[in-house]
């Protein structure tokens, strides 16, 4: 099963991320803009999108050590993210994670319209839990990858906007996603698997740590 929406022709010539697994619980995008460190903590700040929007970010550990060396923070960049989205009083918000930059080697135009043809397009996949068919809102669990053996997985929620079929819940999707906004849209989307029953059989497990995880990239 297969879903495209109107708002496909955002991603025209547009290279999407793609994963190397059609399991892989996955959460990342790239956005064009530049950083504001708060003043008290340069991991902490604001991304201010060419288009304005500006969200809330923090500096991942790789990206924080290229930001504080020598970095130029008044240029745009573009930025490896993963996403996390919150409510808000104006609708869906946008939060995230700066994990790497990619900086232009010269700021010509046509450079910068290179880099920026990249950036907004996000891919999500993991399992459809909610979706509403009235204000077309849909929640996808995006399972972590432990940092430690012992630990256990941690699931979020991200939400989405689009329209799915209907019984698409308890369905692994990979989706193709472009921010509009402080929006993620959902371009197009494939329904993976139906995963009811392994999610059932994980419930009858012992409560071992689990010995196959997926990467969260």
């Amino acid at each position: 099963m297969t879903i495209t929406t109107d708002t496909q022709q955002l991603s025209v010539n547009n290279q999407p991320i793609t994963p190397t697994d059609s399991l892989q619980y996955r959460a990342i995008g790239r956005l064009w803009g530049r950083y504001v460190p708060s003043s008290e903590l340069i991991y902490k700040g604001q991304l201010i999108t060419v288009d304005g929007v500006i969200l809330d970010a923090i500096l991942q550990k790789r990206a924080s050590k290229i930001v504080q060396a020598q970095f130029d923070l008044s240029r745009d960049y573009l930025w490896t993210v993963y996403p996390r989205t919150l409510l808000s009083p104006n609708g869906i918000g946008l939060d995230v994670s700066l994990i790497s930059v990619k900086t232009p080697s010269e700021y010509t135009e046509s450079v910068k319209a290179e880099f920026q043809s990249l950036a907004d397009n996000f891919s999500v996949q993991g399992v459809v839990v909610y979706q509403d068919y009235e204000f077309g809102i849909v929640e996808v669990k995006i399972q972590r990858e432990p940092r430690m053996n012992l630990e256990p997985p941690k699931d979020f929620k991200l939400r989405l906007l689009g329209f799915l079929p209907p019984k698409s819940v308890k369905c692994f999707w990979n989706f193709q996603v472009r921010r509009v906004g402080t929006d993620l849209v959902i371009q197009s989307g494939e329904c993976i698997k139906y995963m009811a029953h392994e999610q059932s059989k994980t419930k009858k497990l012992s409560t071992k740590p689990p010995k196959d995880t997926h990467e969260y990239t």
